[in-house]
């Protein structure tokens, strides 16, 4: 009978092991949009585009409202998918990023960082200028989602996930 234990133990910690892994697996497939208010007349965005804004260096739209990025605090998986897709940085090499930015006067501030796609939604609202990368299924009434190289979340090709 003890070995039997040993043994449900062991299929117990495999099996966790095995929901952990697929839960990973899931939560890295998951689509991120980008969100602006929705006063805003833009309807997609190019990756490149995307990238300059979320590093500083697009400050104005079109009509010259300025742009007001908020971005998730470290560890959010918006987070990571700004990062590695769309900067192609780390988390160390985008603080001294950003440091270096603000400290030569190119900008006033790094972007605004929240701790929750709630925030992100209503900083977004609030601000005319206002663009977020958030997870698509946190996307709620009062902003607009964007394409980006003219594909929108959940179409063939789409590559924010």
């Amino acid at each position: 009978m003890k070995g039997n234990g040993t043994v449900l133990k062991a299929l117990a910690g495999l099996m966790l092991l095995v929901l952990v892994s697929a839960t990973t697996a899931q939560q890295q497939e998951v689509e991120m949009a980008v969100v602006v208010n929705p006063q805003n007349p833009v309807t997609s965005i190019s990756s490149s585009d995307l990238r300059r804004i979320f590093s500083g260096d697009k400050q104005l739209w079109s009509d010259n409202v300025p742009v007001f990025p908020v971005v998730r605090a470290p560890e959010a998986r918006e987070r990571q998918v700004l990062l590695n897709r769309i900067l192609r940085m780390t988390e160390a090499e985008y603080k001294q990023y950003w440091v270096q930015k603000v400290y030569s006067g190119e900008s006033p501030h790094e972007p605004i960082a929240v701790f929750s796609n709630g925030m992100q939604l209503e900083a977004v609202r609030t601000k005319k200028g206002g663009i977020a990368l958030i997870n698509v299924q946190d996307v709620r009434q009062g902003v607009k989602v964007i394409g980006v190289d003219r594909t929108l979340p959940g179409q063939p090709g789409y590559s924010l996930h």
